[in-house]
């Protein structure tokens, strides 16, 4: 099976992405709009919520890739006391289980600022992932491992970079902010607002940029449950 450039031979112990190695895997700029998910195909700059989406299953704009159609991991909409609705996704952390629930986009800006809002539950561990164009890998891939509240990057030529920690059970504003009309392209990852260790971190990730996901990894221990809310793609 294979998927933005991930291939998986049914998902075995070796994971979709993390083993010993990370598989590192356009159109007219438009003002930014506040978005549902059941929006058609995005050309531009974006801002989405779940707020108009029915309860339930994740659906719309938004494909979902699991290790099998009836596996316990889960994508659904839900209703929370301080956020709205939002995305839950629910990873059963046994191997080979997995989830990857993905939004796809185009945007040709070379400079570019992902944002979103995770609210990751204790010992949950996950990836997000923004991808767009260049050599590969074409992604940039933030992620929380089984037993541990930092945040790590991932991408190449720089390999693994330690950001912060991200909390566990409250909610933290992420921005991914990808530096392109330079040489080096660099990225910059800030959470709440403030500086992390990934700043002017090297990456070959480049424009156009194509799509956002989140991954419970098939691995063992990945897993958990985390929340997502407020997807935005748009300039610096």
């Amino acid at each position: 099976m294979t998927w933005d450039g991930v291939t998986c031979t049914k998902c075995s112990r070796v994971g979709i992405l993390l083993a010993t190695f990370l598989v590192l895997g356009c159109g007219m700029e438009s003002d930014p709009e506040n978005l549902g998910t059941n929006s058609e195909a995005l050309t531009g700059s974006f801002t989405l919520d779940f707020e108009n989406e029915p309860l339930g299953p994740l659906a719309g704009a938004w494909s979902v890739t699991k290790d099998s159609p009836g596996g316990a991991s889960t994508a659904t909409i839900e209703s929370t006391p301080d956020h709205g609705k939002v995305l839950h996704v629910h990873g059963v952390p046994v191997a080979p289980s997995y989830l990857v629930a993905t939004f796809r986009f185009s945007n040709s800006l070379l400079d570019i600022d992902n944002q979103v809002d995770l609210n990751p539950s204790a010992g949950a561990a996950f990836v997000w992932t923004f991808q767009g164009s260049g050599p590969s890998p074409r992604w940039i891939r933030l992620q929380r491992a089984p037993g541990s509240t930092m945040l790590v990057a991932s991408t190449a030529p720089s390999g693994w970079t330690n950001c912060a920690a991200l909390s566990s059970d409250v909610w933290s504003h992420v921005a991914i902010i990808v530096h392109t009309q330079q040489v080096p392209h660099t990225f910059d990852v800030l959470i709440n607002g403030e500086a992390t260790a990934c700043t002017g971190v090297h990456t070959y990730l480049t424009a156009p940029y194509t799509l956002v996901n989140v991954m419970d990894a098939s691995n063992q221990g990945w897993g958990g449950d985390v929340l997502v809310d407020n997807i935005s793609v748009t300039a610096p």
